[in-house]
């Protein structure tokens, strides 16, 4: 077996696009950018995030108190929205200590808590649901909120990238607006989230009077993946396109070398009836898995030779540490310098859509992977 290695693998995040991306999205929507940064900024990491979509967005979501403190976001000169913070009196009491921080208050219990700080004027952002099931106050409920809790925003979350779907949330959003009687004057209003932003012509062009007055209140949007230039689902790729919105990211891990299977044998870990090559074949191994990439049975690879490039599907079943991929390409005297999982040429959606799980499953895998960030061809900073 020939061995070839390669060094500084793991995921490179390209601050140039990203930025680029934001611009693009800031000019087909009229609204203010809220930066959702939750789950260490889907697992690409909030520091390798943040300082470059600070001065470009109006304020950053992210999950809870442990975040906001692990990452020490008080030291930054933007307000953050906690999505889901803890039920716990003593972390609520330590993050109301911060000034540049708002809760989201999305259910009763949290309500009860909230309502014992009788001395302090509390930020909230009262999430409504209106069909996700999930956190939040049910679109047919009455709150009462005691004088010490301010709405600053209200909002919610749409459950797909359906536009009936969100036609009916933003329904009973309007329902629950008139229900508690919300004045929403001077309160950030944000409904939708990347998918929604995809959705927003369609919606705007929608004439039907509740629709166009949340339209009309609402100021912001919340948008996560798509500042990466990941659309939530692979049919929204062509609009992607249109929008000139880009990957953002790419994952290169370590080519171990070649060799030849023949015709017949298996790869990997199975038995001779899940898969045999039709045919004497020249396959690569890559030092990737389940353990990096949980969720894929397939594969597409982005293969940088010292003459050309070209992509390539995986062979076989998928390991915890090394994965077969097709080399027949390869010529004799051609050697593989780069290996690619996504990149400018593989996108995040298609791999998503070959193996049958939300784009979001692949993007939070990527934790454990080194980060990388750079502004442009050069790599100018490693954050582990």
């Amino acid at each position: 077996m020939r061995i070839s290695r390669t060094t500084n693998n793991g995921v490179f995040i390209n601050t140039s696009i990203l930025k680029q991306n934001i611009d693009v999205i800031k000019s087909v929507i009229p609204y203010k950018i809220i930066s959702v940064l939750k789950s260490n900024s889907y697992g690409l990491g909030i520091e390798n995030i943040l300082p470059y979509v600070l001065n470009k967005v109006y304020k950053v979501a992210i999950n809870d108190c442990e975040e906001f403190i692990k990452h020490k976001l008080y030291n930054y000169p933007l307000n953050f929205i906690l999505l889901f913070p803890e039920i716990d009196p003593d972390t609520i009491s330590l993050i109301l200590s911060y000034k540049n921080v708002e809760i989201s208050l999305n259910s009763f219990e949290m309500l009860k808590i909230l309502s014992e700080f009788r001395d302090k004027k509390i930020n909230v952002h009262l999430e409504v649901d209106t069909g996700m099931d999930r956190t939040g106050f049910r679109y047919d409920e009455n709150v009462n909120l005691p004088g010490n809790i301010n709405i600053v925003g209200l909002y919610t979350h749409l459950k797909n990238d359906d536009i009936g779907d969100n036609i009916e949330q933003i329904y009973r959003f309007y329902e629950f607006i008139e229900r508690n009687n919300i004045d929403l004057k001077c309160k950030d209003v944000h409904l939708l989230n990347s998918a929604g932003v995809l959705n927003y012509y369609k919606l705007r062009n929608i004439k039907n009077e509740k629709i166009r007055f949340v339209l009309n209140y609402m100021n912001s949007v919340r948008v996560g993946i798509l500042q990466y230039g990941i659309v939530p689902s692979y049919r929204y790729l062509k609009l992607k396109e249109e929008l000139s919105l880009k990957n953002c990211i790419k994952i290169k891990v370590d080519f171990l070398g070649t060799k030849l299977v023949k015709k017949g044998e298996s790869v990997g870990y199975t038995n001779r009836y899940f898969y045999q090559v039709p045919k004497d074949t020249k396959i690569g191994l890559a030092r990737v898995g389940y353990s990096k990439i949980p969720f894929a049975n397939k594969l597409l690879f982005d293969v940088v030779t010292d003459k050309r490039r070209f992509i390539t599907n995986s062979i076989g079943s998928i390991s915890m540490d090394v994965i077969g991929f097709d080399l027949n390409l390869l010529g004799e005297n051609e050697e593989v310098k780069e290996i690619y999982l996504f990149s400018e040429n593989i996108q995040i959606e298609e791999i998503a859509e070959k193996n049958g799980y939300p784009v979001y499953n692949f993007l939070t895998s990527l934790n454990s992977l080194k980060k990388y960030v750079y502004g442009g061809d050069e790599i100018s900073k490693n954050i582990e």
